[in-house]
């Protein structure tokens, strides 16, 4: 039987869901849920309140029924991941955000950030690469993206691929310590060093604690940073 959303049993349960009355709103989704086992939505929002009480794995049980009734239904598969991320199931976190991308679900960038993270933190840096590469072309307006390319591309030594990624980070927030510094990095690995020494100058500027500005600056210019 369809759901009928001017059902009264699905506005109470929906009234509860929306004040975050967690409790009463699991016991009317329950019932929802036992009376209309082939609605996604439902278990979606069961989901999320099981998500919302700190119960993950029954959370990731019931995301996991709504993938199972309609496979393409993006949200659910991500909060599936969500879910895996903070369990620390990391493998199973990817298999549900890569199926988040496949349905091309209107949660594909934070699908494809969690990709490159999680990629990332396992040292697979090509596939890391790639759900970064992914995040940048579908958010273009967060550079988050290009921090973590641009430690990929350091990582890699492709100093001239990380440096337009850094200056659009700096263009964005001027007083980012981190990015000056990988900024000098940068530039030094391409050998312009009088800019080199600029960025980590900035960087102390912003981070006067910072060691490794003051290490790069040494090395650079002969002068004990204090």
């Amino acid at each position: 039987m369809a759901l009928n959303q001017s059902d009264p049993a699905y506005n109470q349960a929906m009234t509860h869901y929306l004040a975050g009355d967690w409790k009463a709103a699991k016991s009317a989704f329950e019932g929802l849920a036992q009376t209309h086992p082939e609605e996604p939505f439902v278990q979606l929002l069961l989901g999320n309140i099981h998500y919302s009480l700190g119960d993950l794995e029954t959370a990731v049980e019931t995301y996991t029924k709504a993938t199972e009734v309609n496979p393409e239904f993006g949200i659910a598969f991500y909060k599936l991941g969500v879910c895996y991320y903070r369990m620390g199931r990391l493998e199973r976190a990817l298999k549900a955000f890569n199926a988040v991308i496949d349905a091309k679900s209107q949660s594909h960038a934070m699908a494809s950030y969690f990709v490159g993270l999680i990629n990332l933190f396992l040292g697979r840096d090509q596939e890391a690469e790639k759900g970064f590469e992914d995040l940048r072309e579908r958010s273009k307006e967060s550079l988050i993206a290009n921090f973590y390319l641009a430690q990929l591309k350091i990582k890699q030594k492709e100093f001239s691929e990380a440096l337009p990624l850094l200056q659009e980070l700096v263009d964005q927030n001027s007083e980012f310590a981190e990015v000056h510094y990988m900024l000098g990095v940068v530039q030094y690995g391409l050998h312009n060093n009088t800019e080199a020494i600029s960025s980590f100058r900035r960087a102390l500027e912003i981070n006067p604690a910072d060691e490794r500005s003051k290490t790069k600056l040494t090395l650079l210019t002969d002068v004990q940073w204090p």
